[in-house]
C-alpha cells in the first residue's frame, strides 16, 4: 500500500482538507494518507518547510509527501515533483521544498493540461498528482524536468569570536521553541536577550516554569519551560535571534 502524507496551512475548520483528500482517493482509494499537521500559520513557507524536513524520513522510501502552503496560488509559480533522498515531494515552486532537497535531488515541472482554478491547486493539481504518483503513474508521464526551482535558504548558526548566532525556527504546540543549533554543536547555554537559559538532559530537569535548553527530537536545540510555555514567556517567535556558547 502507498502513503501519501499530507502537510498544509489549512487548518481543521473549513472542508479543504477533506475536498484534497477525496480527490485523491477517487484516482488511488487503497492508499493510505497520513496528515502530518495542518496548523501551520498562514502562508509560513518557511515553517512548513522545516516541519517537513523534520518529518519525511520517518516514513518508508517510495512515501508521497504532499506539501501545499501556497500564498502564490493562480500566478505564475510551477507546480512541482521533487525527487529526494528515496521519497517524492509535491507541492509549490516557492521553497517550500527547500529543506528536503540533497545535492542528487531531481526536480520536474507537472504538466497540468485543462487551466485549473486560480484558487485551490491542492484540490486541482497537487492532490491529484500525488494520487497519480501513488498508482504507479512514471514521473515522465506527468511531468518534465526542470533544472531549477525556488529554494529558500535554511536558518543557520554561524559562529563568531566563539559565540554561536542563531534564531528560532519553529514553535511547537507546547510552546518549545526550536533553534537553528544543530545538536551536534557542544553548547552550555542559550541566550535570548538578556536571558541566559541553561541546558538541560531533559524537560524534567528543570522546575516547573523555568527555561531550560535541550537537544530536541528534531536534531536541533530548542528552548523549552518544564510544565509551562516557553514561546510565553520569552514572547517568542520564529526569526528571533538567539545566541549559544
Amino acid at each position: 500500500m502507498k502513503i501519501i502524507t499530507f502537510l498544509s496551512d489549512f487548518g481543521a475548520r473549513d472542508w479543504f482538507v477533506a475536498a484534497v483528500k477525496g480527490e485523491i482517493l477517487k484516482l488511488a482509494p487503497d492508499v493510505q494518507i497520513v496528515d502530518i499537521t495542518h496548523d501551520i500559520p498562514p502562508y509560513d513557507i518557511k515553517g512548513a518547510a522545516i516541519v517537513l524536513s523534520a518529518v519525511f524520513s520517518n516514513f518508508p522510501a517510495g512515501t508521497i509527501h504532499l506539501a501545499v502552503v501556497d500564498p502564490g496560488v493562480g500566478s505564475e509559480r510551477r507546480p512541482l515533483i521533487i525527487e529526494s533522498q528515496g521519497h517524492f515531494f509535491v507541492g509549490p515552486d516557492n521553497g517550500l521544498l527547500s529543506y528536503v532537497c540533497d545535492s542528487r535531488a531531481k526536480a520536474y515541472e507537472i504538466v497540468t493540461g485543462p487551466a485549473p482554478s486560480s484558487t485551490f491547486h491542492a484540490h486541482d493539481i497537487f492532490g491529484p498528482t500525488a494520487a497519480r504518483l501513488a498508482t504507479g503513474t512514471p514521473v515522465s508521464a506527468i511531468a518534465r524536468p526542470t533544472p531549477e526551482f525556488t529554494r529558500i535558504a535554511r536558518p543557520e548558526a554561524r559562529e563568531k569570536n566563539g559565540v554561536l548566532h542563531a534564531e528560532i525556527v519553529y514553535i511547537d504546540r507546547f510552546g518549545n521553541c526550536i533553534t537553528s543549533i544543530p545538536v551536534h554543536n557542544t553548547v552550555k547555554s542559550i541566550s535570548v536577550g538578556d536571558r541566559t537559559i541553561p541546558v538541560r538532559k531533559i524537560y524534567s530537569e528543570g522546575k516547573p516554569g523555568e527555561l531550560i535548553v535541550v537537544k530536541g527530537s528534531s536534531g536541533y536545540y530548542e528552548i523549552a519551560c518544564y510544565q509551562g510555555n516557553a514561546r510565553e514567556l520569552l514572547k517568542g517567535a520564529s526569526g528571533m535571534a538567539v545566541q549559544a556558547s
